[in-house]
C-alpha cells in the first residue's frame, strides 16, 4: 500500500529504521529522513521506501524539445548557444544549458558560413537532437531559426522585409536563417 500526502522541504517524513530514503529525500546524521522538495510524499510500505515528487518539477532537456536560445559565439563550423527556455514550459531549464548547432544542422540548404546565418546575441528557436554527452541542436526546419535579431551597427531590433531583415535606424539590410514567425514570438 502506498500512502500519499503533501510535504514541504525539511519536513521529517520517516526514519531509516523503517524506510529507505528515496528520490526527493535526504537523511540527517540522526537517521531521520527529510523531504528535499515541496511536493507529494509517497510512502511505499511494501518496498519500505519514502520518496517525494516535486509539485513543480524542474525542466530537463530531452531530445525533441523546442527551445529558445541566445547565440553566444559563432565559429566556422558551429554556433554556440545558451538555452534560455523550453517552448511551452514555464520553468527555467536545469542542467547543461549550453548547446551547439553544427553547420550541417543550421538549414536544409547548404551553408558555407555559420556567421551569415546566425550572429551572437540572436535569439533562435531550435530543436534538441541530443542531450548526452553534450546538448546538440538543429534549426534545419522552416519553423526553426532566428526569432529576434539586432542590427550589428546600432543594436536596434531588425524587422522582417521581403528579402531578409532591415534596420530602419541605420537603413541597413541584413540576412539570417529566420524562423517562419520571426518577430512574432514571445519566449
Amino acid at each position: 500500500m502506498i500512502e500519499k500526502r503533501s510535504v514541504v522541504p525539511g519536513e521529517e517524513v520517516g526514519v531509516v529504521e523503517e524506510y529507505m530514503p528515496g528520490i526527493g529525500t535526504w537523511e540527517d546524521e540522526d537517521g531521520r529522513i527529510h523531504s528535499a522538495l515541496l511536493g507529494e510524499l509517497q510512502i511505499d510500505n511494501e518496498e519500505k521506501v519514502v520518496t517525494v515528487t516535486a509539485q513543480k518539477p524542474m525542466t530537463l532537456l530531452v531530445p525533441g524539445d523546442l527551445v529558445f536560445c541566445q547565440v553566444t559565439d559563432v565559429r566556422s563550423a558551429m554556433a554556440i548557444c545558451e538555452v534560455v527556455a523550453v517552448e511551452g514550459k514555464g520553468r527555467e531549464v536545469t542542467g547543461d544549458t549550453n548547446g551547439t548547432i553544427h553547420v550541417s544542422k543550421l538549414s536544409q540548404e547548404y551553408v558555407q558560413d555559420v556567421g551569415k546565418e546566425v550572429r551572437p546575441s540572436d535569439i533562435i528557436r531550435a530543436r534538441v537532437t541530443q542531450v548526452k554527452p553534450s546538448v546538440q541542436l538543429t534549426t534545419a526546419s522552416e519553423h526553426l531559426g532566428v526569432v529576434k535579431a539586432l542590427c550589428r551597427k546600432c543594436r536596434q531590433p531588425l524587422v522582417k522585409v521581403e528579402k531578409g531583415l532591415y534596420c530602419a535606424t541605420c537603413d541597413r539590410q541584413d540576412y539570417r536563417k529566420m524562423a517562419d514567425d520571426y518577430g512574432d514570438v514571445n519566449y
